[in-house]
């Protein structure tokens, strides 16, 4: 009997070990099945290359693909093995064990792929089955198909052949009938339609400011001499420079990040791309910072176009490299690093001074300190900001410039981040700040440059304005050369990627125009640019065919209405407010797409069919105005914010308001004396209410409501629009009108359904 049982037990574990043999494990992975392997393991191949791309390691493309598809092809293998021996064990004699083990293996890669592309768990788990499913059900076919002989795979080439033209067919004939796609042909439609460069030509612009100028430069580079990636900061730098200890405000510096650089916090160079004029000067000088990208995919380099165009027109540029404070796949990021990049950027300004007080220096008494710009892209943009305020985070530091050996007039921040430091964000008192954001942005979603516009204040002791300028179809990377069009490292960048994206030329068209305008009016004092800066339509002539949205102020702004009460009847100090046909009247913080405030509040008014809102200005009015003030307002149409009130039912209510949202809003100013006289205008005389921009951020409809649950929150934010209005344009309206006895302003909603947030009202000189 025991030797019986000894025997059985034997068999059994004879059985186990065929089993678990390789050989047994590939039983039934034979005929289609291996077609199926070999599709999932073709898609892991694609995920895992593209998903190498944005995990550069620094040693260069064609090693981090090869890494990527060894260790794919391993972990695959690995995995396959793993799951194939738990179905051996499990008795799982029926199924594919290694298929079954790929399957597995490609799930769980394809999720992690889909969830780190800003998709969420729950979509990226439906995904990740989906499209596992797909690339297995692809192999079974093609396997069934050359299984079948000859005249099916003819059959079959042929299908594939005719599905791929029917898929084709719509863009071919979009393209031959007149060219572009459908989605081109809408998007210029729609801009056609938007009105939204029209302008009266005596508010034009003489020049384009995109254009060069008259004077030469020369380029060059000042740098460490030591750079282990570049040569242009290493032996062919012209001028070497010292470095700085940023031990103060860092602890640790990974031991990868300083074998890619090869220094650490306590030697951080000074490595700087430089545009100088030729002549004597001084000149007044642009410092320029990229924002955080990948580390080893080098920024700086990404504004030539700029320093480029300053230069010609006699203004220094120097772009800053930072690019050792940005974060990579396998050191992270530095910690403080928001506060790193404003000290190094105020560390370049003392390098500066040194060398322009050296005569063998090509910068000796050629840079005039007291006339400096900091431009930032991203979180350069934040950084440029804070370097101005830098008495804020670094008052009691000794190694940074005398603050009264420079003066920093102006910063110009392009789609800046606004974080807090130590609790602080920046404030710029009496300095020129011009900020610039892509609607279609999908790196930073929110108009954060709109926060640090509402923390700048002009005492009206100098010149000094502030200017800002949304661009509906402009996004983040292609402010800089080298960052691509995609606003996402891969894999997300598949995904999350805008339709009907501006050329990066016309982008960068646009940061030409505005950055050189802005330079030009701060430093030289050119008045013809203003316009712009008040009216983006001024620009109309040299600008892409897109809409944008512009805010501007300066010292000469005289504030009437601020709206920061909690009482909406008691709009400010001295004023009263009243209301007629209104659904919603409140004082209220504007809110981004992250459900967070971006400046002061305002008033938020919403009507049905037709409404009004009137404020009476009693004593706010301390100094008559003049017919040649203006009336300004800013204004941002947020009707779109209704959707939510209507439930599917309400069908009828719903579409008129999705046509209302296509449309201008149909408003007229009514200004009012103590006498009862009136004059009232259409505000689409002066410049319409246009829809706020909705962008897509990505080419995938499906998944749009998914990025709107995540990251992306609401499609739109209130983005304001500035209106001037002439007062002389009321009273030519209406002679009975006494402007000395002006006592009522009225904003008249004609038609409905509408929502506007309403702030900053005032008066400005002509």
């Amino acid at each position: 009997m025991n030797l019986e049982y000894t025997e059985i037990n034997a068999n059994k574990r004879i059985a186990v070990g065929e089993k678990l043999r390789p050989a047994s494990h590939r039983a039934r992975d034979r005929g289609v099945w291996k077609y199926a392997l070999a599709a999932m393991w073709a898609l892991d191949s694609a995920a895992v290359s593209v998903s190498a791309l944005g995990m550069p390691t620094g040693l260069g493309r064609t090693f981090d693909i090869a890494a990527a598809l060894v260790l794919n092809a391993a972990g695959m293998a690995l995995a396959a093995w793993i799951v194939a021996v738990l179905l051996a064990l499990a008795r799982a004699d029926r199924m594919p064990r290694l298929t079954s083990g790929a399957a597995v293996y490609t799930s769980v890669l394809a999720y992690f792929v889909l969830y780190f592309s800003e998709l969420g768990w729950k979509a990226s788990l439906v995904f990740a089955l989906i499209v596992t499913s797909v690339a297995a059900g692809i192999g079974l076919l093609a396997g069934f198909v050359v299984g079948k002989g000859a005249r099916v795979r003819r059959i079959a080439l042929g299908a594939l052949a005719v599905a791929t033209a029917l898929a084709f067919l719509p863009e071919v004939s979009s393209r031959l009938a007149g060219g572009g796609s459908a989605d081109d042909a809408d998007a210029a439609a729609d801009a056609g339609d938007s009105g939204a460069l029209e302008v009266r030509a005596s508010a034009m612009l003489p020049s384009d400011p995109s254009q060069p100028g008259s004077y030469a430069y020369r380029q060059f580079t000042y740098a460490s001499g030591e750079d282990k990636h570049r040569a242009e900061f290493g032996k062919e730098a012209e001028l070497l420079s010292s470095s700085v200890d940023a031990s103060a405000y860092i602890d640790s510096w990974p031991w990868l990040r300083r074998q890619f650089w090869g220094f650490d916090e306590t030697a951080l160079p000074l490595n700087g791309r430089v545009w100088l004029p030729e002549g004597d000067g001084p000149y007044p000088i642009v410092l320029m910072v990229h924002g955080n990208h990948l580390m080893e995919d080098f920024s700086d380099e990404g504004y030539g176009y700029l320093g480029e165009l300053l230069a010609s027109r006699g203004i220094a540029a120097v772009s800053v490299d930072e690019n050792f404070f940005n974060y990579s796949v396998w050191s992270g990021i530095p910690e403080q690093d928001m506060k790193l990049r404003a000290w190094l950027l105020l560390q370049h300004i003392r390098q500066l001074q040194s060398y322009s007080e050296r005569q063998d220096t090509p910068f000796y008494g050629r840079i005039d300190f007291n006339r400096i710009a900091l431009l930032g892209h991203s979180r350069g943009g934040q950084a440029a900001a804070m370097a101005a305020d830098a008495s804020r985070w670094f008052a009691d530091d000794p190694s940074l410039p005398e603050r009264g050996s420079y003066e920093i007039e102006a910063v110009i921040a392009l789609a800046p981040t606004d974080t807090e430091v130590d609790g602080e964000r920046p404030r710029l008192q009496d300095i020129s700040y011009l900020t610039l954001q892509g609607a279609k942005d999908t790196d930073l979603v929110s108009f954060y440059g709109d926060r640090q516009y509402g923390r700048a204040d002009f005492s009206g002791v100098n010149a000094a304005f502030k200017a800002s300028l949304y661009i509906e179809d402009a996004n983040h990377s292609q402010f800089n050369t080298t960052w691509g069009r995609s606003d996402n490292a891969m894999p997300a960048g598949l995904f999350i990627r805008p339709k009907s994206l501006l050329p990066a030329e016309d982008q960068r068209r646009i940061a030409k125009t505005y950055v050189s305008a802005f330079a030009e009016a701060v430093f030289h004092g050119s008045e013809e640019y203003n316009a712009l800066f008040r009216d983006y339509r001024a620009g109309s002539l040299y600008l892409p065919d897109t809409r944008y949205f512009n805010q501007f102020e300066n010292g000469d702004f005289r504030q009437l209405i601020d709206f920061s009460g909690e009482d909406p009847e008691r709009p400010s100090t001295g004023a009263t407010a009243e209301a007629s046909g209104l659904t919603e009247w409140q004082h209220a913080d504007t809110i981004d797409r992250q459900g967070e405030d971006k400046a002061e509040k305002g008033v938020e008014l919403g009507w049905q069919e037709e409404g009004s809102y009137s404020i009476v200005l009693g004593p706010v009015l301390q100094e008559g105005p003049e017919e040649e003030d203006h009336l300004m307002f800013s204004l941002a149409n947020t009707s779109r914010a209704l959707e939510a009130d209507y439930q599917e039912e309400d069908a009828e209510e719903l579409a008129a308001l999705e046509e209302a949202l296509g449309t201008s809003l149909s408003i007229d100013i009514e200004l009012e004396d103590s006498s009862g006289n009136s004059a009232r205008l259409p505000l689409d005389l002066f410049m319409e209410a246009e829809p706020p921009a909705e962008p897509e951020f990505t080419w995938l409809p499906a998944l749009e409501p998914v990025l709107a649950n995540g990251k992306f929150k609401d499609t739109e934010e209130p983005v304001y629009q500035t209106y001037e209005l002439p007062l002389k344009e009321f009273v030519e309206e209406n002679p009975d009108f006494d402007l000395s006895e002006w006592q009522r302003i009225t904003f008249h909603f004609n038609e409905g359904p509408g929502k506007v947030m309403l702030d900053s009202v005032g008066l400005m000189a002509g």
